[in-house]
């Protein structure tokens, strides 16, 4: 398993997270993002990746399952929108 920080994430991603927040009035520094890369032992399958977010100001947690090109911004903003992260 190989973990990131956002800020090792694409740069087209962060921006698209960044965005999200931005038009939600939302700031990213509120917000703990990082992904976990699970490698399966036998090469039949292919990495999944997972997402993790976390709301530092109140403790809210999320996961996304996705692999590297998914969809977890939409499900992130979906989310954000149904206020699982509000105080």
């Amino acid at each position: 398993m190989t973990a990131h920080d956002f800020s090792q994430f694409s740069w087209d991603e962060q921006e698209d997270v960044k965005a999200v927040l931005a038009d939600r009035r939302l700031e990213l520094r509120d917000f703990q993002i990082t992904d976990n890369v699970v490698v399966p032992k036998d090469s039949g399958t292919g990495a999944t990746r997972q997402i993790s977010v976390m709301r530092i100001t109140n403790g809210k947690k999320a996961s996304y399952d996705t692999d590297h090109f998914g969809t977890w911004l939409t499900d992130f903003a979906d989310a954000v929108d149904a206020g699982e992260f509000d105080d």
